[in-house]
């Protein structure tokens, strides 16, 4: 659920969220599944750019202070990196998935899911009914975090580089792939390496992304090309951040 403004400022103030994740038999989208995790979680308010924002956390009874883009650090404490997200209202994923879902039908959707991250970019497209998601993330612990957290949201989650020959083909085979998304991190991605995982997919897939910047040069041949300016998420000293979305198709039937 997402928390207002006021709220939100309240919250990264001198209060601390206690946070409690619990544990569950079988996995539920969105939900902290398969293990308990308990810390309390500060976000520190003082301005600066997002890739700087700092969490303060305590588990165990010891506060740690790491950036929001430690993802290593971050996803070791299960339940953190979503906690976190719900709190500075995070809306890439579900941009992402209406944009998607807008041009196709949902049950044919079997996507690939770049910079996938703990697996939050999965959940809005998988309650919107997408047929089948493989997951790609260049950091091992995102890979690891995702299987803990969300063990079923997945056919496949690859550790690896999209930009590696023959990595994403072999994907698109497999899985019968027909789409690309990427909720926030495509411009972290050499537009050449992007260039080789995108060129695995077959004519008439779609690409989802959002991003900070725009993303005229991931976006070179595509048809049908939509972009639009959103609310990504608030910083953490509650001033909203805002991406564009951009959707296209590959060109052929």
């Amino acid at each position: 659920m997402a928390v207002g403004l006021a709220v939100f400022q309240q919250l990264i103030g001198i209060n601390t969220i206690i946070y409690f994740a619990p544990t569950r038999s079988k996995s539920t989208v969105g939900e902290t599944t398969g293990m308990a995790s308990d810390f309390s979680l500060r976000l520190d308010p003082s301005p600066g750019d997002q890739h700087e924002e700092v969490l303060v956390v305590t588990v165990d009874g010891r506060e740690q202070r790491m950036r929001l883009h430690e993802y290593d650090r971050v996803y070791s404490i299960p339940g953190l990196y979503d906690e976190v997200l719900r709190l500075v209202e995070y809306a890439s994923p579900a941009k992402v998935a209406e944009l998607l879902f807008a041009v196709t039908s949902p049950g044919g959707v079997r996507a690939l899911d770049l910079a996938a991250g703990n697996g939050v970019s999965a959940d809005p497209l998988l309650a919107g009914g997408a047929a089948a998601l493989v997951g790609m993330d260049l950091i091992p612990e995102a890979r690891d975090a995702a299987l803990r957290e969300r063990p079923d949201a997945y056919l496949e989650y690859v550790a690896g580089d999209v930009g590696e020959p023959g990595l994403v083909a072999q994907l698109v085979a497999e899985h019968d792939l027909n789409a690309l998304v990427c909720s926030g991190g495509i411009s972290h991605i050499p537009v050449a390496a992007f260039a080789v995982g995108w060129g695995a997919f077959p004519p008439g897939s779609w690409l989802v992304a959002t991003a900070r910047e725009e993303m005229d040069e991931y976006a070179v041949g595509l048809e049908e090309v939509h972009t639009e300016r959103f609310v990504h998420r608030l910083s953490f000293s509650g001033e909203p951040i805002e991406y564009i979305a951009l959707r296209g198709r590959k060109p052929g039937s």
